[in-house]
């Protein structure tokens, strides 16, 4: 009787602890369409708890004054878009978002490709390996987890110690907090900076929009936000067809989903 005790007390302190608030600092490294680890590197955070997550990379408040300078010759139009290829980082004020609610198993995220585009999906049900391959991240002892989800094969090393399902972006899903993952060419990678646990600030689990916009957020579906991914390749394989009427030699080339966006769905 004693044993069973100890076992509802443990249970209950567990639930007790992990409904406040932690946070996890990464650098997010976007070499998307060039591969080896060799792109842009963000300041990422996600905060959660044992039943929400809430990520976001490429806000403007996350980044110092020399970043944001850099940043902002890239927005060339009135609407905050832009019309080059950047070699700075594409900021934004609410920056790009993901919340993952493991009660509802439902995903909210916004992408940002020269506007921002949002997205309601259920919540991915990755399907990880779990290897027996371990190491030390910090103060943490690591496990390496492994799957493929989205056009790319990811590897995430996930800590036991702080057992919560989140981690960066959209993946989740392993029995510990994800502090390390990069996919296999190393398109994107995700390093740990930092952890906070408890944080007493009180975190806001919804989806930013534009203080400017007046308008309500409307979702797209998964399937949607697919065709809207093809349409928008389609629209700009279109330019180049037409650039390269102007520049005899110029080849255009229709790029796959994942040279353009984190996730494929071909």
């Amino acid at each position: 009787m004693k044993n069973s005790y100890l076992v509802i007390f443990f249970y209950f302190t567990f639930l007790n602890v992990f409904s406040q608030n932690g946070i996890v600092f990464y650098e997010f490294t976007d070499a998307i369409g060039v591969g080896g680890g060799n792109g842009e590197i963000y300041n990422a955070y996600t905060m959660f708890t044992k039943d929400k997550s809430y990520y976001v990379v490429g806000k403007d408040s996350l980044e110092n004054a020399i970043s944001k300078s850099k940043a902002k010759e890239f927005y060339n139009n009135k609407d905050g878009s832009y019309n080059t290829i950047s070699s700075g980082l594409i900021l934004t004020a609410q920056g790009q978002q993901v919340v993952c609610d493991y009660k509802t198993k439902t995903l909210l995220c916004n992408v940002f490709d020269g506007k921002h585009t949002y997205v309601k999906e259920p919540l991915p049900n990755i399907k990880w390996k779990i290897t027996k391959q371990k190491k030390k991240i910090g103060s943490f002892d690591c496990i390496l987890g492994t799957t493929y989800f989205r056009g790319r094969k990811y590897f995430a090393w996930y800590t036991p110690d702080v057992p919560v399902y989140s981690g960066p972006w959209k993946l989740n899903g392993l029995p510990g907090l994800i502090l390390e993952a990069y996919d296999e060419g190393e398109f994107v990678k995700w390093n740990f900076k930092s952890y906070k646990f408890p944080v007493n600030v009180k975190q806001n689990y919804t989806i930013r929009k534009d203080k400017n916009s007046k308008k309500a957020i409307k979702f797209l579906n998964l399937n949607d936000f697919k065709q809207y991914c093809i349409n928008k390749i389609e629209s700009d394989y279109d330019r180049l067809i037409v650039i390269a009427k102007e520049h005899p030699g110029m080849t255009p080339v229709k790029e796959p989903i994942t040279s353009y966006y984190l996730e494929s769905f071909e």
